[in-house]
């Protein structure tokens, strides 16, 4: 074909696109079939590529329709406990569960938070007792474990033992309750081992202790958040303290509180300079000393050397009171001497038992 201004011969191809453009109908038509092309492909490629991917729309919809799951927080079953006042008390523990916060108890309309009981109710220090054997005369020896509370294991290696014992209970250990009622249903005595400010400022007593820097008020309310931990105990004795129970201000006030309770008092006499069983006897308190301490080394040979101490008391002056704690070469020593004491003729009792031979009130 040629063209009708030069008169030469144009290329076929070149003449179909010189008639397709001349009118603007065709251009459009052709416009609209190239971006339907164009959006088919696409489509088809993102397909190909993707086959999986969901729109915006519905990953939200799937986010929010996701179950939460909450990832409980692993305990090991055996963690270290803080020394004690006496710098051995690094005894495994098992915690089974967490140990959450307690709420704080509501303010009590009275200064000491007595609970209510009927007028003609025995003192704590009856009701709670564990049942004694008859004296019969024997020397009688008193065993305190403290610092029971934080190792469940403990407690029950503690009853298995074959003799009465008495066992004072932290107020911060967990599932404190249960392990108490445990401890009652085997015939055995329970206390409250009411942490006390030491003199060795490094030493922790542990959460809510008595500190003699506390005001008065304060004093007294970690006092009852503390005797309010559990029921069931007789009484109370000191954990740590060597600085706290030679204050007798700050005894005193402590001591008021108990008194009110009608609990008992066991000195651990921690430090001589202690105020605490003076201010318990002005009180007209069931209260006695500890006489010695048998683990004070925790060796198991060491440990049965001071329970042969604690015969010795006990033969001379016809009660003995011994304090000790949960340690594995403790329990050992104590697994062994017990049968042995028993047959020497020495009778096991609670501290109830023992606080009730001097008691005039």
């Amino acid at each position: 074909m040629s063209s009708p201004q030069t008169g030469k011969k144009m290329p076929e191809g070149q003449s179909r696109i010189d008639r397709l453009t001349a009118s603007p109908v065709r251009v459009a038509v052709l416009c609209v079939a190239v971006l339907m092309i164009s959006a088919s492909g696409g489509i088809l490629i993102g397909k190909i590529l993707n086959p999986f991917a969901k729109s915006p729309e519905m990953l939200a919809v799937n986010a929010l329709a996701a179950p939460t799951v909450t990832v409980e927080p692993i305990l090991r079953d055996e963690v270290l406990v803080p020394e004690s006042p006496y710098a051995f008390n690094n005894y495994p523990v098992n915690i089974p569960e967490p140990v959450r916060a307690e709420p704080e108890p509501a303010p009590a309309p009275a200064d000491h938070a007595m609970p209510e009981e009927p007028e003609n109710a025995e003192p704590a220090w009856k009701r709670y007792a564990a049942l004694s054997p008859p004296l019969e005369g024997r020397p009688l020896i008193a065993i305190v474990i403290d610092d029971v509370g934080l190792s469940h294991r403990r407690v029950e290696e503690l009853n298995d033992l074959p003799a009465l014992l008495t066992l004072a209970f932290l107020p911060y250990a967990p599932s404190l309750q249960g392990k108490v009622e445990l401890v009652r249903q085997h015939g055995n005595e329970v206390m409250l081992h009411l942490p006390m400010e030491p003199t060795d400022h490094h030493t922790d007593p542990g959460p809510d202790a008595l500190l003699t820097t506390l005001s008065e008020e304060e004093l007294k309310a970690r006092t009852i958040r503390n005797l309010d931990k559990f029921e069931g105990y007789v009484g109370v004795n000191n954990h740590m303290g060597s600085r706290f129970t030679a204050d007798g201000a700050a005894m005193a006030v402590v001591m008021d509180i108990m008194a009110e309770r009608g609990l008992l008092f066991l000195d651990s006499k921690t430090t001589s300079a202690s105020t605490g069983y003076r201010l318990a006897v002005e009180r007209g308190m069931p209260s006695v000393k500890r006489d010695i301490f048998i683990d004070h080394i925790i060796d198991e040979v060491e440990i049965l050397k001071q329970l042969a101490k604690v015969e010795a008391t006990a033969e001379r002056s016809g009660v003995a009171i011994a304090i000790g704690h949960p340690h594995l070469a403790t329990i050992r020593a104590l697994k062994k001497w017990l049968p042995e004491a028993k047959k020497k003729g020495f009778l096991f009792v609670p501290i109830s038992a023992v606080t009730a031979l001097t008691f005039k009130g």
